[in-house]
């Protein structure tokens, strides 16, 4: 299966967490990162569409991984689905570029589990789980890294470990 990762992170420099899953995901087959800080900076306006469509049409999953910022996406990411998920591409009446792809969140939070009871993480993202659903996308389960402002070694290496599985199967 050819996974496409969209990866969004203001501050990635002071990251563990999503540094440590990147580097487990550059050893994945068929695998593809796009970090959207690193290509285009903190500018939605020199997000180039035609590219980031095409690389899209030929992944079979789409993975949208990034930290969990004040119960939502980064400012990049958002801006990055308003821009490449177009009318008459992504939606619309000849807009079917995204059809039975496979859309999955990776997400991280500083916080522990505990404090995403009310609302859970599943509510808080169900805009973009509707967001998949609407462009006719299977919506795989949420995987979240919880507590990652105190994680341990060993927790962070089984949280490695999952990912690559996820990236293999």
């Amino acid at each position: 299966m050819k996974t496409l990762i969209i990866f969004s992170h203001t501050w990635f420099a002071q990251s563990k967490v999503n540094r440590a899953l990147l580097e487990a995901a550059q050893d994945a087959d068929n695998v593809t990162i796009r970090n959207l800080e690193e290509l285009y900076g903190q500018n939605p306006e020199k997000i180039d569409v035609k590219a980031e469509q095409k690389l899209i049409e030929a992944a079979d999953r789409i993975i949208f991984q990034c930290p969990v910022f004040w119960f939502s996406i980064p400012p990049m990411l958002k801006a990055y689905i308003d821009r490449v998920f177009e009318h008459g591409w992504a939606y619309g009446s000849q807009g079917h570029a995204l059809e039975g792809k496979i859309l999955q969140l990776v997400l991280s939070t500083g916080s522990p589990q505990e404090s995403y009871q009310q609302p859970t993480i599943g509510e808080l993202f169900l805009p973009l789980t509707a967001v998949g659903n609407y462009t006719g996308m299977e919506v795989a389960p949420i995987r979240v890294a919880y507590g990652c402002l105190t994680i341990s070694d060993s927790d962070l290496q089984k949280i490695c470990d999952n990912y690559k599985k996820l990236l293999n199967e």
